[in-house]
């Protein structure tokens, strides 16, 4: 009863923290964007990623991460359960990453200016044809080596497990004939449920499990391989979600 308590309120003193320190996050991050030391943004928001998770009582148990390329761009693509998915990637790699996000996020002050400076994606989920023209305008990106991470399913799942999967990220990856890198997550669920407010309440601690799975090549592929792709790379983190 005591560790349920003090989870609850150690979850209302961390989002009172979280607030202030995210906006302090952002603009530094916006300003190393106006700058153009992308490099520096991304360091910076894998420490913004670390103290929240500390914050909060989180812990990151990852494996694969030699599954990432060297130099080259790719799309990582990751199951969707939780606002805590988003932090779990960025802490266990120093690439140089960047996130496709709802465009309704944009709008939130300070953190939308900082997601735009760093790149971010704006995907409008309702709207195929925008989102196709944002991954289309995007491809020379991946040739900067940078990795884009986004959510096939297009939402958080209410429940713990793999929801149906949307064509685009696999058409941006064949697109831009870059590979697909599957990342599979476990328990981030439980530390944030969606239409949930309260953070990793219930526990002091919990544990988020991640895993890179062996990246898809795209070379020579085309567009009207999407649907094999996206079925292949689904059976693959279905089966990995399973074994974790």
């Amino acid at each position: 009863m005591m560790e349920v308590a003090f989870s609850h309120v150690r979850s209302i003193v961390g989002a009172a923290f979280n607030v202030p320190f995210t906006i302090a996050c952002s603009l530094f991050v916006i300003l190393s964007g106006f700058l153009n030391l992308q490099n520096i943004a991304t360091q910076l928001m894998r420490g913004w990623a670390t103290v929240v998770m500390f914050v909060f009582g989180i812990k990151i148990v990852f494996a694969g991460d030699q599954n990432l390329p060297d130099q080259d761009g790719g799309i990582i693509v990751f199951n969707h359960q939780s606002h805590f998915d988003i932090p779990a990637i960025m802490m266990t790699t120093t690439k140089n990453i960047r996130f496709g996000a709802k465009i309704e996020l944009f709008k939130i002050p300070f953190f939308g200016a900082a997601m735009r400076k760093v790149g971010t994606l704006p995907i409008a989920r309702d709207n195929r044809n925008e989102v196709l023209k944002i991954y289309r305008e995007a491809e020379a990106r991946l040739k900067e080596n940078t990795i884009f991470v986004l959510a096939p399913e297009g939402t958080r799942q209410k429940e713990p497990v793999l929801g149906r999967f949307k064509k685009g990220p696999f058409l941006f990856a064949i697109n831009a004939q870059v590979p697909i890198i599957p990342v599979v997550i476990k328990g981030a669920h439980a530390v944030l449920p969606k239409d949930s407010l309260g953070v990793n309440v219930g526990a002091w601690s919990r544990t988020i499990q991640l895993e890179y799975l062996p990246p898809f090549p795209t070379k020579g592929m085309r567009p009207e391989d999407v649907g094999m792709l996206l079925d292949r790379v689904r059976e693959r983190m279905d089966e990995a979600y399973q074994r974790l």
